[in-house]
């Protein structure tokens, strides 16, 4: 897992007249709360429990959803704030307080998202006037993340959902939007910009997105057939505007990750004064006089990298989007390595006083893992 680690640091001069100000060493304390199992219960504005409503910890890693009668259990720090949210509610932060066992969570409705235009296969509609369930993902929130796989980004973001990963660079995490299935594959459809692309977009870039939508029921099946049912999440791609001055604009994006902690092991010398204070003279093996910490050699500091750039516009009759990515991410494991060049251009002309139009959607995408044992 890796851990994206911020620093900062803060200095202050003061003097005053007539003193003598002399520098005292500083010392940097973190205290941290034990950590406790957590049980709760998360209701509607009716009292009723809410099934599949989404637990986490609020600036940490880790979380849990509701189970069907709105219950949840979670070890989390007595310090610890949990965020709540359900599709259709207003999202909620309680205070844990080294509490146990806390009161039943109520959430109130937004009223606000039934007016959102979400897509649905072929056509949108207003979120308040549909009968099956579907999600729209805040896409201001996944670029606040550094990530470059899309599918990783909805961790946390949408409830119901869960999304698992092994944590090497380039990997394809596991989504599951309908549970575990009792065989076959559990993944969902991708739809992108109408198409669909099957179980993975790994290699697709993130800075392309305009909106994503989640069809978390069967209903989606009538649209897509048997392969929707796991859910289908489909995504539409920015574009350029008619008569749209043109504009270029880049994004990058540099991360750093570390092991969390090392571990408390022998030293070589070590080793060999517990091998010999143990069997003495009848050592069933030469033990050499290497002292080679394995970790130092295994372990890195990784350093991972995204640029993104793209040209947006528009002539009369002819709007256009063309964009460039490259990522390169690096896992703390040497020689794990996940990089990836992505290209993408959109055009929309229409004729004839926009009676005929055209969508002429082109990607390519090419990505390469390197994994630790190869």
């Amino acid at each position: 897992m890796r851990k994206h680690l911020l620093f900062s640091v803060m200095l202050s001069l003061c003097a005053m007249g007539g003193m003598m100000v002399y520098p005292t060493p500083a010392i940097a304390t973190v205290a941290q709360s034990p950590a406790i199992k957590v049980r709760g219960q998360v209701i509607d504005e009716q009292g009723e429990p809410l099934t599949g409503a989404t637990v986490r910890i609020k600036g940490g890693q880790g979380g849990t959803i509701t189970d069907v009668d709105g219950n949840f259990q979670l070890e989390v720090a007595g310090n610890a704030i949990l965020s709540i949210s359900y599709v259709g509610y207003k999202e909620r932060e309680v205070a844990v307080r080294n509490r146990a066992i806390i009161e039943a969570i109520q959430l109130q409705p937004d009223n606000q998202m039934l007016e959102q235009v979400v897509v649905i296969g072929y056509g949108t509609q207003k979120k308040s006037d549909l009968t099956g369930s579907v999600a729209v993902v805040d896409t201001e929130a996944l670029k606040q993340t550094s990530h470059s796989n899309i599918s990783t980004m909805l961790e946390g973001k949408v409830s119901g959902v869960q999304v698992t990963s092994d944590g090497q660079p380039g990997a394809d995490p596991t989504v599951r939007i309908r549970g575990v299935g009792s065989f076959g594959d559990t993944s969902p459809l991708y739809v992108i910009d109408g198409v669909p692309m099957g179980t993975s977009i790994r290699d697709f870039s993130s800075n392309d997105i305009e909106t994503i939508q989640i069809l978390k029921d069967a209903s989606a099946a009538a649209i897509y057939g048997s392969r929707a049912s796991n859910g289908v999440i489909i995504i539409t791609t920015k574009k350029g505007k008619n008569g749209q001055a043109p504009s270029v604009s880049y994004n990058g994006s540099v991360s750093f990750s570390k092991t969390q902690k090392r571990y408390d092991v022998l030293s070589g010398d070590e080793y060999r004064a517990y091998a010999n204070q143990l069997w003495g003279d009848k050592l069933p093996a030469d033990l050499g006089t290497a002292n080679t910490d394995w970790q130092d050699q295994i372990f890195r500091t990784a350093v991972s990298t995204d640029h993104h750039v793209s040209i947006n516009g528009g002539f009369k009759n002819l709007p256009y989007r063309v964009s460039l990515g490259y990522t390169d991410d690096n896992g703390i494991v040497k020689t794990s390595n996940f990089r990836r060049f992505t290209a993408s251009v959109n055009l929309a002309p229409s004729f004839f006083e926009d009676h005929l139009k055209f969508n002429i959607n082109a990607k390519f995408m090419n990505g390469k893992n390197r994994y630790a044992d190869t």
